[in-house]
């Protein structure tokens, strides 16, 4: 719920992917596979012929973002995966595709791939032998930005040091932060995460949110609807109209019925 609380992006089953290629040969005729600088290119030089207001420019920037944010790869991988290529070329069944489970499960096995116990020994192994150490470090791709928001929500200490809140009601909250702001990594792991001695207690601007929960206007929202529908298998349901909310409703009310859905999920 997390991911879709900050990204706004929908969740639901996967569906199968026509194999159209009219925009394809049009846009990249004579090529057999594309990278992301190709993409790239062919977007700039639609926006030089067209000024970026056609259906081809649309169509490559949507391509652009999604192979440069959602999907991000590393330097060694440079092919893109086609089949977005071609559902591309109907744009109301590109808009209506699940991003947010496609590219929260991309995020979940990249990590577990840089984060598991042979990836630690590796780089353990690197250390070791170097002349000049160095500290450990993790490269995450794909949509790894979500990780960067979720500590500015959930850590208000990090978020005190390398964000500025921008707004405590837009939605999605991907848009709530500026990240512009400068800091010293060494204040933020001193300030922030300090090891404490027996019998220190954590203040409260240190603590992490178990949980971030919904507010009651994210309820309303395309994003929560199909995740409830997805995660629940509640679409249409009686049981799925119960965890709507009223409009209409009291502040008090409106916690109560929060804290209602939120047992009925986990």
């Amino acid at each position: 719920m997390e991911f879709a609380v900050i990204t706004g992006l929908k969740f639901g089953p996967t569906t199968e992917i026509p194999d159209s290629t009219k925009f394809f040969n049009k846009v990249f005729r004579g090529k057999t596979s594309l990278q992301v600088k190709d993409v790239q290119l062919a977007f700039l030089k639609s926006c030089k012929i067209d000024k970026g207001s056609g259906d081809e420019a649309l169509k490559l920037a949507l391509l652009w973002v999604l192979f440069s944010i959602l999907l991000m790869k590393d330097k060694t991988t440079k092919k893109i995966d086609m089949k977005f290529v071609h559902l591309v070329d109907n744009l109301d069944d590109f808009n209506n595709y699940p991003w947010g489970r496609l590219a929260y499960d991309v995020l979940v096995k990249n990590m577990r791939k840089h984060m598991g116990p042979k990836s630690f020994t590796r780089r353990a192994r690197k250390l070791t032998t170097k002349d000049k150490p160095t500290l450990p470090h993790i490269d995450v791709h794909e949509f790894a930005h979500v990780l960067q928001l979720w500590a500015y929500e959930a850590m208000p200490c990090v978020a005190s040091y390398c964000a500025t809140r921008r707004s405590k009601t837009s939605i999605p909250r991907m848009l709530r932060w500026d990240a512009s702001k400068a800091f010293r990594f060494d204040e933020l792991t001193q300030n922030c995460f300090p090891i404490l001695k027996a019998g220190d207690k954590m203040s409260e601007r240190m603590k992490v949110m178990e949980n971030l929960v919904p507010a009651y206007q994210e309820y309303h929202t395309p994003f929560y609807k199909s995740l409830l529908s997805w995660e629940h298998g509640l679409a249409g349901s009686k049981r799925a109209r119960m965890m709507l909310p009223r409009e209409g409703l009291s502040e008090r009310r409106k916690t109560g019925w929060i804290q209602r859905v939120l047992s009925k999920m986990r």
